[in-house]
């Protein structure tokens, strides 16, 4: 399975080359059709996924100072090895998870405030089962959840999924643009929108866990 995906990657991307040329008006609904965001309501803890930092961490300081939650979660993200061969040389001073709290802490966020994750998550999936695992067990009953605008759509199906019966989850986009309206045309906005609708394929084939 893993050796098709090179392949249904290209043939979506020569997909949407095809579609960028005839049907913008197209693309642009595919874009904005992965951002989603929930009514904010007082919940026990804000929750930054991993990745964007500092961007999901502003966001998410935001929302602490706002009054929305008492405390915020973060999560330990998978690190390269040779991220974390350059961390144990002390090229890196901070893990990326030191990173994200570092940036909470420079937005104002008060340390005794921040709980961290120690297990270590390669993918939304487990790192979603993580975050519900710590909110249960600490009888929090409901969750704010802080990731990139493409990103939340996929957030909210896969706790909705994984989270049966536990806390309430509001996703919330972080608060940075995004150019949806024409997402085709930027590299990184193109490869960011890709990868969304593989997950959400890799989902609806049922195969999330070969990628763990």
């Amino acid at each position: 399975m893993r050796r098709l995906l090179p392949g249904l990657a290209i043939a979506v991307a020569a997909l949407v080359l095809a579609l960028g040329v005839w049907h913008a008006p197209l693309l642009h609904a595919m874009g904005t059709w992965l951002r989603i965001e929930d009514r904010l309501e007082r919940a026990d803890a804000i929750v930054v996924l991993a990745g964007g930092t500092p961007r999901r961490e502003a966001t998410a300081a935001a929302l602490w100072k706002e009054g929305w939650a008492p405390r915020v979660i973060i999560s330990r993200p998978f690190e390269r090895l040779d991220l974390r061969e350059l961390i144990d040389l002390g090229i890196r001073r901070f893990d990326l998870q030191g990173e994200s709290r570092k940036a909470l802490e420079t937005y104002g966020v008060r340390p005794d405030q921040i709980i961290a994750i120690p297990d270590i998550s390669r993918t939304t999936e487990p790192e979603l089962a993580l975050v519900r695992d710590v909110a249960q067990a600490r009888g929090y009953r409901r969750l704010i959840l802080v990731s990139s605008p493409e990103h939340t759509r996929r957030v909210k199906i896969i706790w909705s999924r994984q989270a049966s019966g536990g806390p309430e989850a509001i996703v919330v986009p972080a608060r940075e643009p995004f150019p949806f309206e024409s997402w085709w045309r930027n590299r990184r906005a193109a490869e960011s929108v890709l990868h969304e609708y593989l997950g959400h394929l890799v989902i609806a084939l049922g195969i999330s866990h070969l990628f763990r």
